[in-house]
């Protein structure tokens, strides 16, 4: 058994799940202030706001994209969609081709002129996000399965919801750069900053108290500590790119007047980065509890 081979051998997941939590809640993040004042914002902003919706719609599509390679047959799809209801990873695909299908129409029509129906345009906006948030809840479960020991705990659905909080507000303030959005003394952006920042926190005590745990975890051949010795190790790893990521998030929002683009840019890479690191890490300590694999 080598954590290292399995991790590779899924590395197309690995990105999927790093890539598409955290652009399924920037896109909610960034749809929040047209939802909750569209209706007095300034007509070319949210123009601006609604074209710019595609930069976490874009991050999600090519971590689904990516994920999609692991079919094996593009026609083994149709068996996925089949599974909807009774599958946790039929329900995490379908969950995901919505949520991205209703953000693609709800961009495309931002270019119409019924675009300048506000009303409808938040309520559109509001169950886009919904959808979202929906699909980040059907990746949490996945993978929870009975019978792979390292998996089989709460923590793993929890460090997806952290690992989309710690890096959707820093997509979100990467896409109110592009669109040129910002609120009073950046109020908004300085908030996404703070959650990304707890989220970090948060993540790394639940990545260090799974990695307490691996060495319980076990099967007639090995433990889950044996396969992925480094989980510990990269767990500090996953805290300090975490902080340099929203560092360099919190320098945007508290730049004077437009940040320039490489900030909002480079604090994206590095949080996205620390947790594909941590995905990785999920992924080498995939044990059975039989002696399969």
């Amino acid at each position: 058994m080598d954590g290292l081979a399995t991790a590779l051998d899924e590395i197309t997941l690995v990105l999927f799940t790093t890539l598409a939590p955290a652009g399924a809640l920037a896109y909610a993040l960034m749809a929040l202030p047209l939802i909750v004042r569209g209706g007095t914002m300034e007509e070319s902003l949210r123009r601006r706001l609604d074209m710019f919706l595609s930069v976490p719609v874009v991050v999600a599509m090519v971590g689904l994209v990516a994920s999609a390679t692991h079919l094996g047959n593009p026609a083994n799809a149709l068996y996925v969609l089949a599974g909807f209801g009774r599958s946790p990873l039929s329900n995490e695909v379908v969950c995901g081709v919505v949520f991205l299908g209703a953000a693609g129409v709800f961009w495309l029509t931002s270019f119409s002129e019924g675009a300048q129906r506000v009303a409808v345009r938040r309520a559109a906006a509001a169950v886009v996000s919904v959808l979202g948030l929906a699909f980040i809840g059907a990746i949490s479960l996945a993978y929870n399965a009975s019978t792979i020991i390292a998996w089989n705990t709460p923590l793993a659905a929890a460090s997806v919801w952290l690992n989309a909080l710690a890096g959707g507000p820093l997509l979100a303030i990467l896409g109110f750069r592009m669109a040129r959005f910002y609120t009073a003394g950046h109020r908004l952006g300085l908030a996404y900053a703070v959650l990304s920042a707890a989220a970090v926190a948060v993540g790394t005590i639940v990545y260090l108290l799974w990695a307490s745990t691996l060495p319980s975890m076990q099967n007639a051949l090995t433990s889950a500590a044996e396969l992925a010795p480094a989980f510990g190790p990269a767990a500090i790893i996953f805290a300090v790119l975490g902080a340099i990521g929203v560092a360099f998030g919190l320098r945007t929002v508290a730049w004077k007047g437009e940040a320039p683009i490489w900030l909002p840019l480079v604090s994206v890479a590095v949080v996205l980065a620390s947790i594909f690191i941590m995905r990785f890490m999920f992924y080498m300590t995939h044990m059975t509890v039989g002696l399969g694999v």
